[in-house]
C-alpha cells in the first residue's frame, strides 16, 4: 500500500522547522497577556511570529492580528466591514465562487438587508463588464478570494483594485487569500492591492487552528470577538502560541526557498501530461488562463469522482472532489461558476501538490488511477 498525499489543497503537511518552533513555543507556557516572566516570555513568542508573518505579507506588525482560522478571518473581515459601513452603503460585491467561509457569511449578511452582488468567473475568469457594471453605485465592501480552492483559478485582484478606484465606488477591498498566500511570485501584492488580507497558517506547512487578518493601516474594523482585549483589542482570547509560533516559522521557511512555486509547478505540469498520456481522451483538465501552481482539476469520463476516491484511499493515495469544506454537500456551486453541468462535476477530482511530493508519487499515482478507471469503467 502506498502513502501519497495529493490533497494539500485541503491542508499540508506540517514542515519539521513548524513543528520544532511549535514545541519550542509549548515550553514558554505563560499566558501572553501576563506581565511576569513567563508571560513576558510567551508574548515574545508570538511578537517575533508576528514579525515573520508580516515581513513575508510585506506590511506592518500593526497591520496584522492572528486568529483562529482563514474562516474567522473572513468572517470578521466581512461581518465586521459591512455593518460599520452600512449607513453608507449596504451593497456589498463578491463573485459566485467563493469559498463557504466567505459565501455563507455573505448569505448570513443578506437576511440582515445587505444587498449582494456575485459576478461571474465562468472558466476562472473575471466578467469584468458585470464587476464594472456593479461599481456604478456607493459599495460598503468588495470581497474576492486570490485563488480559487477548487480549480486553482487565479483572480486578477490588481484589475480589480483599478476598477475600484476608477469608479469612485468607495468600497473596502477583502481579499481571502486563504489558498493563494505565498503561492505566488508576487508575495506582496496583497497588500498592495487589498485593504483586509485572510490568510491561514495550515496551507502553507504549519499547524491547523491559527490564521491572521491584514487590516491597511487606516480601515475601521469592529472588534469581533470581545472580552480580553487581545490582537489590538480586535480579537479577544487568549492566543494560540504555538500554533502561531509554527506559522511564522513556515512564513519564514517559504521565504527563504521560493523555488518551491517553481518545483510545484513543475511537479502539477508533470503530473497533467503524465494523466493526459495514460488516460488520453477519457479525461478533460480543467485548466484556467491563470492559475494557481499545487492544483489541478481534472473530469475522469463517465466515472463518478465518489467511486474513484475510495479506490485511490484503499491503495492509500490521497486525492478529493473540492473543497474540504464542501465534502458533504451534493451541489458544487463553484464548479457549476466554473461553467462544468452536474455530471461533469460528479466525475471531477482535485489532485494537489506540496514540496513534499515528488516525480515517482506521480507515476505511482498515474499507474493507480489507469487502473482505477479502467476496473470502475466496467463496472
Amino acid at each position: 500500500m502506498h502513502d501519497i498525499y495529493f490533497d494539500s489543497a485541503a491542508t499540508t503537511k506540517p514542515s519539521k522547522v513548524a513543528i520544532e518552533a511549535a514545541f519550542a513555543a509549548a515550553n514558554e507556557y505563560g499566558n501572553p497577556s501576563s506581565s511576569h516572566f513567563r508571560g513576558i516570555a510567551a508574548r515574545k513568542v508570538i511578537e517575533n511570529a508576528r514579525k515573520q508573518v508580516t515581513s513575508a505579507l510585506g506590511c506592518n506588525e500593526e497591520e496584522l492580528i492572528f486568529t483562529g482560522s482563514g474562516s474567522e478571518s473572513n468572517n470578521q473581515a466581512i461581518i465586521g466591514i459591512a455593518r460599520a459601513r452600512k449607513k453608507r452603503s449596504n451593497v456589498i460585491i463578491s463573485t459566485d465562487s467563493e469559498h463557504p467561509s466567505v459565501e455563507q457569511t455573505l448569505q448570513y449578511l443578506e437576511k440582515e438587508g445587505f444587498k449582494v452582488i456575485r459576478f461571474s468567473t465562468k472558466v476562472g475568469n473575471i466578467d469584468i463588464d458585470e464587476l464594472k457594471e456593479s461599481l456604478k453605485q456607493k459599495v460598503a465592501l468588495i470581497s474576492v478570494m486570490r485563488a480559487n480552492n477548487e480549480t486553482g483559478a487565479l483572480y486578477d485582484i490588481a484589475n480589480i483594485r483599478r476598477e475600484i478606484d476608477n469608479s469612485g465606488c468607495g468600497a473596502v477591498f477583502h481579499c481571502d487569500a486563504v489558498q493563494g498566500f505565498l503561492k505566488t511570485l508576487n508575495r506582496t501584492e496583497l497588500v498592495k492591492y487589498c485593504d483586509l488580507v485572510s490568510i491561514s497558517a495550515h496551507k502553507i506547512n504549519a499547524l491547523k487552528g491559527c490564521g491572521a487578518l491584514f487590516i491597511k493601516k487606516g480601515i475601521n474594523l469592529p472588534a469581533y470577538i470581545l472580552g480580553g482585549g487581545q490582537e489590538h483589542d480586535l480579537r479577544s482570547g487568549t492566543e494560540n502560541t504555538p500554533a502561531i509560533a509554527a506559522f511564522g516559522a513556515a512564513c519564514d521557511e517559504w521565504v527563504s526557498n521560493r523555488d518551491r512555486i517553481g518545483y510545484i509547478t513543475d511537479l502539477r505540469d508533470y503530473a497533467e501530461v503524465k494523466i493526459s498520456e495514460a488516460l488520453g481522451d477519457r479525461i478533460v483538465i480543467h485548466k484556467p488562463a491563470q492559475r494557481i501552481c499545487c492544483i489541478l482539476s481534472i473530469e475522469l469520463i463517465g466515472v463518478k469522482s465518489e467511486v474513484v476516491l475510495n479506490y485511490l484511499s484503499g491503495e492509500g493515495i490521497c486525492v478529493s472532489a473540492g473543497s474540504a469544506c464542501s465534502a458533504h454537500k451534493r451541489e458544487n456551486r463553484v464548479l457549476t461558476a466554473f461553467g462544468l453541468a452536474e455530471s461533469e462535476i460528479d466525475n471531477t477530482i482535485r489532485i494537489s501538490f506540496s514540496y513534499f511530493n515528488n516525480r515517482e508519487e506521480v507515476d505511482l499515482f498515474v499507474d493507480v488511477l489507469k487502473n482505477a478507471t479502467s476496473l470502475i469503467g466496467k463496472i
